[in-house]
């Protein structure tokens, strides 16, 4: 049976002070991540196999962690400047997450050149496309079929309380992009042990999302299942993980001081192979925090390999890191080859 490779690129000098990436260094890291992940000799080839001219991509980010925690804008920045440099046009080109209030606290809104779209308050969800699960919900205000006549107390708590199994799809998704590059950040989840590339797609994109995490009794399946509808997973043609930072504990939300830098990206074109092990990797820091293992509460991983959507096995996951250097357009600096690094100060390092 076929290993799934995550990809990783990792550098002590991509983090600068006050935890925050310098933008040269990851460029550099995201242009050998993704050569090693298509088999291409240049970034421009690259993302051109995965993304054509004329082709609209949504660049999904982490924003609700917060400036330390979630998907850090350099790390989209240099995927959108690859993208444009590959020949797709900016106007094609949208970051994007569920709430403006989270793009503006993680600082999206000071990068020039960002296209920024939000579902909640802006683009909304599509009340044609649903995503159907067999997990009940307690829809709530925001809700696309909460219904706001409901007004009383008893109404809202007791056994009257609208439930439902649906969950709309945002227009973005439905309408808008015809592919998905996720890239998610390196960060538990109360709800589901993991804020990564499979939750971020589904509670971080659907409404009625309550019902895929913790105490929900089937969230756990309904979650994979929901991830490998034809408007969420199988638009996805990336994975990123942005693991600058590793936050252990205190997420979805942002809390720094939970979070350790860690100077690394991992890339993988199986989704359930980077949250697996990025799970191992929470694991090993809240052991050393003596916290309960972030994999309890991380089921809906193994969920989504029973259901074929990738790799959670760790014998079937092969990490391999990536050289950096310097990127050239001609061919000859695919970052195939391993390059001189400063020394590593991650904690914990990633496991080969």
């Amino acid at each position: 049976m076929q290993k799934s490779v995550v990809w990783f690129a990792l550098d002590s000098q991509a983090m600068g002070s006050g935890m925050m990436p310098r933008q040269s260094v990851i460029s550099q890291m995201v242009a050998g991540l993704v050569c090693e992940v298509t088999g291409k000799s240049t970034p421009d080839a690259a993302w051109r196999s995965l993304i054509k001219p004329g082709e609209k991509v949504g660049i999904k980010v982490a924003s609700q962690p917060g400036a330390v925690g979630g998907t850090h804008p350099a790390v989209a920045q240099a995927v959108v400047e690859g993208l444009v440099a590959a020949g797709i046009k900016p106007g094609d080109i949208i970051v994007w997450d569920r709430r403006r209030e989270d793009l503006v606290q993680a600082g999206y809104d000071r990068v020039p050149g960002l296209n920024l779209r939000w579902i909640e308050k802006g683009e909304g969800y599509d009340p044609r496309v649903v995503v159907t699960a067999t997990a009940t919900g307690r829809l709530v205000y925001g809700d696309m079929g909460f219904k706001e006549s409901r007004t009383s107390l008893s109404d809202i708590l007791g056994p009257t309380a609208q439930l439902s199994e649906e969950s709309h799809v945002p227009i973005i998704l439905s309408r808008d992009v015809d592919k998905v590059i996720n890239i998610p950040s390196l960060c538990d989840s109360y709800f589901t042990g993991i804020n990564g590339a499979l939750a971020g797609m589904t509670l971080g994109t659907l409404d009625n999302w309550r019902r895929f995490g913790r105490g929900e009794g089937y969230g756990d399946s309904a979650l994979a299942d929901v991830y490998g509808s034809e408007w969420l997973g199988k638009k996805v043609v990336l994975t990123i993980m942005d693991g600058m930072v590793l936050q252990y504990a205190g997420g979805p939300y942002p809390s720094p001081v939970n979070c350790v830098t860690y100077s690394t990206l991992f890339a993988s074109k199986d989704p359930v192979a980077i949250d697996a092990t990025a799970l191992r990797l929470l694991d090993e820091q809240r052991v050393l925090s003596r916290m309960p293992k972030a994999s309890l509460d991380g089921g809906h991983v193994a969920e989504a390999e029973s259901r074929g959507l990738g790799k959670a096995d760790e014998k079937m996951i092969v990490l391999k890191r990536v050289g950096i250097r310097p990127v050239r357009t001609d061919g000859s600096g695919s970052g195939s080859e391993p390059a001189a690094y400063a020394s590593p100060q991650p904690t914990p390092k990633p496991r080969l």
